[in-house]
C-alpha cells in the first residue's frame, strides 16, 4: 500500500506485478478491494496498480465537501499512471469508473493502449432510462437514512440487496457516493466520435449473467456508438470479483489479441 499526494486528495493505492502497466478504476462507492480477487492473477503478466478513488475509503480529501467532477478523477488516475510509468498502459475500469478513463482516452492521446469498459451505465442512450433520480435518493437519504437510499438506488440498478447494516466503511462509501458522486457519473457524456477515432484499442465488456440490467443493456448500445462488438465476460456487474478464477484468463487473452 502508497499514497499519492494529488491536489486535494491523498490516493491510497497498491502497485503488484510485473510488465507492462494495467490500472484497475473502480466505480460507484468501491474501492481498490473490488478487485483484490483478480488483481493477483493478473500480475502474473501486467504492473496492476488498484486504489481508492479520492473521497473514498482510504484516499482522503482536503475538503470533504468539494464538488467532484470527472476531470479531477482523471487526472488522479493519469497521475497513478505516471507514478509508476509513462509508457502507454492498459485499463480495466468498471462501472462508472469506465468515466474517467473514457476522459483520458479522449484527453490524452496515447496514454492507453487499451481500454477495457466493463458495464459502463451510460443509461442516458436507453430509450426507457430507469427510474435513478439523484435528488430523490438524496431526500430518501435526508429522511430515511442511506440504508433506505441503497435499497432504492440497487432496485432501480437491477441489482440485489444485501441484508442487514451497512459495515461502517462501506456506509462512508455510500453517502459519498449518493451525495457527490451519483450526479457526476449520470451527467457524463462520453465523446463517442474521439473515442471510435482514437488510437486505443476500445473494448466493451458486459456480464454474461447481467442481460436486462440498464448498466448491461446501456454498455451494449454504448459498443455500438463506439463501432465494437460487446465483450461477453463471465458473470455479472461484479463478475470480475465473483467469478474471478474464470474472469482474469478471458481479460488477459483480450489484452494479449
Amino acid at each position: 500500500m502508497a499514497v499519492l499526494d494529488v491536489p486535494g486528495a491523498r490516493l491510497h493505492h497498491t502497485v503488484t506485478g510485473r510488465g507492462p502497466t494495467l490500472l484497475c478504476i473502480p466505480g460507484g462507492a468501491a474501492d481498490s478491494g473490488m478487485f483484490a480477487p483478480i488483481a493477483g492473477l493478473l500480475a502474473e503478466q501486467y504492473t496492476v496498480i488498484t486504489y481508492d478513488p479520492r473521497g473514498i475509503s482510504r484516499s482522503t480529501l482536503d475538503d470533504p465537501g468539494e464538488e467532484q467532477r470527472i476531470e479531477v478523477h482523471t487526472d488522479d488516475a493519469l497521475r497513478l499512471l505516471d507514478s509508476v510509468s509513462p509508457k502507454p498502459a492498459v485499463i480495466f475500469a468498471s462501472s462508472g469508473g469506465c468515466m474517467q478513463a473514457f476522459e483520458l482516452v479522449v484527453r490524452h492521446p496515447g496514454r492507453v493502449r487499451t481500454l477495457v469498459a466493463h458495464e459502463p451505465p451510460l443509461t442516458s442512450l436507453l430509450d426507457e432510462q430507469p427510474d435513478v433520480d439523484p435528488d430523490e435518493l438524496l431526500n430518501i437519504h435526508r429522511e430515511h437514512g442511506i440504508e433506505a437510499a441503497m435499497a432504492k438506488f440497487l432496485a432501480d440498478a437491477g441489482f440485489e440487496a444485501g441484508e442487514g447494516a451497512l459495515p461502517p466503511e462501506m456506509r462512508k462509501n455510500m453517502e459519498f457516493f449518493i451525495v457527490h458522486l451519483m450526479t457526476m457519473i449520470g451527467n457524463y457524456t462520453p465523446d463517442y466520435a474521439a473515442l471510435k477515432a482514437s488510437a486505443t484499442r476500445m473494448v466493451v465488456g458486459v456480464g454474461k449473467d447481467s442481460a436486462g440490467q440498464p448498466a448491461h443493456e446501456a454498455a451494449v448500445l454504448a459498443a455500438g456508438r463506439l463501432g465494437v462488438e460487446p465483450t461477453y465476460f463471465p458473470g455479472d456487474h461484479g463478475g470480475f470479483a465473483a467469478e474471478a478464477a474464470a474472469f482474469a484468463p478471458q481479460l488477459l487473452e483480450i489484452l494479449r489479441a
